[in-house]
């Protein structure tokens, strides 16, 4: 079937155009990421460290979460963050950027106060996992054109993710070297960070979400 006066491709560009400057604070963090990655001294600044949070740097409540152990912990951690995150700023770009500035150092304190044996953490997986369950829940309150089961399932994977992970105290997915262990309670907190954040908003007229 042809495309109407063959602009198809160039509104799905324009779309994608207007979600990419929409969704501007998901890929800064992204790229972000990246570049702690590929910049190993600048991880070590980074890096969420026990010892150095309490010692007065507490920027890394904030930037632990950029860093990343290993390829397979970076794009795994960033394919459910961009995606999640993208689509929660384009419906909701408030509560999105907030959720940004608020939860990572609500994590870190979780952290800090539920795992004192914990002296170095990394990664991105709880903030996206808190990113994913807050988008499902706001989908589900807005009735969005998805089956209604889509999303309790997506909340569902969450949850048992977390239960095998708890359990066999090793990543499902990701790969890291020997010492380095798994963390639920990152993803509980950011959970609970999800939870809360969907507690106070509230719908705007339309489609869109504020706090």
């Amino acid at each position: 079937m042809a495309l109407p006066h063959g602009n198809g491709p160039v509104n799905g560009a324009k779309k994608t155009r207007e979600i990419a400057v929409r969704s501007w604070a998901t890929l800064v963090i992204a790229a972000a990421a990246g570049l702690a990655f590929a910049w190993p001294r600048l991880a070590g600044a980074l890096i969420y460290e026990r010892a150095d949070i309490f010692a007065g740097q507490v920027w890394r409540l904030w930037t632990g979460h950029l860093v990343h152990y290993s390829p397979s912990h970076l794009w795994l951690d960033l394919a459910v963050f961009v995606a999640a995150g993208a689509w929660l700023e384009w419906i909701a770009p408030r509560l999105a950027r907030w959720f940004y500035v608020l939860v990572p150092p609500a994590i870190s304190a979780v952290l800090l106060w539920g795992d004192p044996t914990l002296e170095r953490y990394a990664g991105l997986s709880g903030v996206a996992t808190g990113l994913l369950v807050l988008l499902a829940l706001v989908q589900l309150r807005r009735k969005a054109g998805e089956p209604r089961w889509f999303w309790l399932g997506v909340l569902l994977l969450v949850a048992v993710k977390i239960i095998v992970e708890a359990t066999a105290r090793v990543p499902l997915f990701a790969r890291f070297d020997a010492g380095v262990r798994v963390v639920p309670l990152a993803h509980v907190g950011g959970i609970v960070c999800a939870l809360l954040a969907f507690l106070v908003t509230k719908r705007k007229t339309g489609n869109h979400w504020s706090v």
